[in-house]
Parts: structure tokens; C-alpha cells; sequence
């Protein structure tokens, strides 16, 4: 990530931060409008098409109107993904000026909440003042960790900082807690600053010279979402009754109506099928590691087996679950009828004695 430049003056750092804000949120504004824009235009494909249907005498006008509309949705929706992606870009590095601003070896640890780092201990506060807290470094422990979406390489990289939970409660409050997890973004800035400080960086670290390679599975277990199956089998059943209509629509009333009836029972079933097939979550074990991934498809993670110290089976407000035990905390993912036993001989250096 190229770093910008900092002004001399405090004013001057403060008019820049501000700039770099406003430039921020109007990449942000351009992303929503051209994918909204994108959508309103495939409707037009849409709506054109059943005047088309309706009206002959102009569906040459239709049909031609269709097309524009479908190619200015393709171009607002390239649109906002190249806005998206340069948002994305902007946002790091105004986060990265505006800690910079504060101190060079300052780094977000949450919203407006930074750490710098000093000779022995790290000072956590606000952006704007207010309490400080300092943490001595020989109380914290240090992860490198890298949330992986999908079976393969490439990730998002961060740090993880360990915390005795003392430091972070209210006056009063039991010192007893579980430690604290606070986490950063990592960069080259934040690295090189670990190790003139001398905190020990665990865990995996990034190879410079690593290609997004692709896992392939050794085995895969499915847990159906039976509410969504449900759903959809509704809908699958209104999309049937609409095609089964469509036919003596389209003989005994118009063609067009019961075309046009077919076309959104077809849409529907077409959907419903799709989201029946995919209303499953899956447990899947690699040689690298263990993919967990949500019948939504939106929650999913990737696990390296050099990340899990041990696997525990566990029951969660009454579900089975295997708890999965890394340097840095631990996951929790239901245990799906075969999975306990199929990592017993898979792995079973992972698994805990009491599994």
C-alpha cells in the first residue's frame, strides 16, 4: 500500500484527513448509485419486454429499448465494482494516514481507538484523547492471523493483540475474565515496529512469494436447513402452479398473458430449485485444513490444521458441536452425524482426549 504523504503542520495534517474523508465518501456514494442504477436499468430490460408483449405495434421500439437497458446495466455494474474496489483502496489508506497523523507507530484497534506503541508498553486511546490505558508488552501476546473466506491461499491478513482483561474493564470489575482480543490491520509499518519493539509475532505469517492456490477436498459432510428447504418447496410449488397455468391461459384467453405467466413460473422455480439445492451448510476436510461454511453461503471460514491446536466434541444450547481450540481463541461449528468420526482417523493428533 502506497502511504500518503504527511503535511508539516498539525492544520494542515487535519485539512488533508478531512479531504481524504469527503473523497472516501464520495466513492462510496458512486458505488451505491451505480449499482442501484444497475438494478432500476434490468428492470427496464424487464418491463420492456412484456410491453413488448402486449403492445406489438411498438415492440420493435421495445426490444430496441431492452438492449440499451441491458447494456447500461452491465456498464453501472462494472461501474460499481471499479468504484467499490477504489473505495475499498481509499479507505485503507486514509485509515493508515489518519494513524499516522496520530503517531507513526499508531494503529486502529477499533473505531476511533488506537494503540501506539512506545519503548516497553503499548498506550491504547482514543482518537480525540480521554482515558489512556498502557499495557506492558511483556503481559501481551502477539498473532498473526489470516481469515480465509474460501479453501485457499489468499486471505485477509491482521494482527491479533492478547490483553489481560484487567486492563480493559471498569474499576472494580473481576480480573478473571478470559484475556481480551483486540485486532489490526497488518501492514509492513506494523511489522517493523514489532520487531524494533522485540514483541514476538505466533502464528502464520505471510509469504511474499505464495500463489492463491486452490484446495481440493478429501471429504465433505452437508447438514440441510430444513426451514429454508421448507421455503423454498413453496415457492418451487407456486412457480409449477403458474407454469401448469400458463398452458390454457395461453390457449383459451391470449398467448401473450400466458407467456408471460410461464416466463415469472419458470423465474420462480427456477429460483426456488436453486435456493432448495443450496439451503445446506458443509463441514469439508482438506490436507491443509477444515472449511466450515453456512447454508446462507454469506458466513464461511478456512481453518489451517497448523492453526488448531485441538478439536473438542461439545454440545451449545443443546446442539452438538466440535470445538475447534486455536493459539488465539477458539471456533465453534456443529458437529455434523459422521464428521467426530471421520477426524478420529483423519486426524486424530487433533482430537482431544475428552472428544
Amino acid at each position: 500500500m502506497k502511504e500518503i504523504p504527511l503535511p508539516q503542520t498539525q492544520s494542515d495534517r487535519a485539512r488533508k484527513r478531512a479531504s481524504l474523508r469527503r473523497v472516501c465518501t464520495l466513492l462510496g456514494v458512486l458505488t451505491v448509485v451505480c449499482a442501484v442504477a444497475a438494478v432500476l436499468l434490468l428492470l427496464g430490460v424487464i418491463a420492456a419486454v412484456i410491453v413488448a408483449e402486449f403492445h406489438p405495434a411498438v415492440s420493435l421500439l421495445c426490444y430496441i429499448l431492452s438492449g440499451a437497458f441491458a447494456g447500461g446495466a452491465i456498464v453501472f455494474a462494472m461501474l460499481a465494482i471499479l468504484f467499490g474496489k477504489a473505495s475499498s483502496r481509499m479507505n485503507r489508506r486514509t485509515s493508515d494516514f489518519c494513524e499516522r497523523c496520530d503517531d507513526e507507530n499508531s494503529f486502529y484497534i477499533g473505531e476511533g481507538t488506537l494503540a501506539t506503541f512506545g519503548a516497553t508498553q503499548m498506550r491504547i486511546h482514543g482518537e480525540t484523547g480521554g482515558k489512556e490505558i498502557f499495557v506492558p508488552y511483556s503481559e501481551i501476546r502477539t498473532f498473526s492471523v489470516c481469515m480465509r473466506k474460501a479453501p485457499r491461499e489468499r486471505g485477509e491478513w491482521s494482527v491479533v493483540f492478547e490483553i489481560p482483561a484487567h486492563y480493559l474493564l471498569k474499576d472494580g470489575a473481576s480480573g478473571d475474565a478470559e484475556p481480551a482480543l483486540v485486532q489490526t490491520d497488518a501492514k509492513d509499518r506494523l511489522y517493523r515496529v514489532l520487531s524494533q519493539c522485540g514483541i514476538p509475532l505466533l502464528g502464520e505469517t505471510p509469504a511474499p512469494d505464495a500463489k492463491n492456490v486452490k484446495f481440493k477436498p478429501d471429504r465433505k459432510f452437508y447438514l440441510p436447513n430444513r426451514k429454508k428447504r421448507k421455503r423454498a418447496l413453496i415457492l418451487l410449488a407456486a412457480g409449477a402452479v403458474l407454469i401448469a397455468a400458463a398452458v390454457p391461459v395461453a390457449v383459451l384467453l391470449d398467448s401473450a398473458v400466458g407467456a408471460v405467466i410461464g416466463v415469472f413460473g419458470l423465474f420462480f422455480g427456477g429460483r426456488a430449485l436453486i435456493a432448495f439445492l443450496g439451503a445446506r451448510a458443509m463441514l469439508a476436510f482438506y490436507p491443509e485444513g477444515l472449511f466450515w461454511r453456512e447454508s446462507e453461503r454469506n458466513e464461511s471460514m478456512f481453518l489451517k490444521w497448523s492453526e488448531i491446536e485441538s478439536i473438542r466434541a461439545e454440545e451449545q444450547k443443546g446442539f452438538p458441536v466440535l470445538t475447534l481450540e486455536c493459539m488465539y481463541g477458539a471456533y465453534r461449528v456443529p458437529r455434523v452425524a459422521g464428521s467426530l468420526e471421520y477426524l478420529q482417523n483423519y486426524r486424530p493428533e487433533k482430537i482431544g482426549k475428552d472428544a
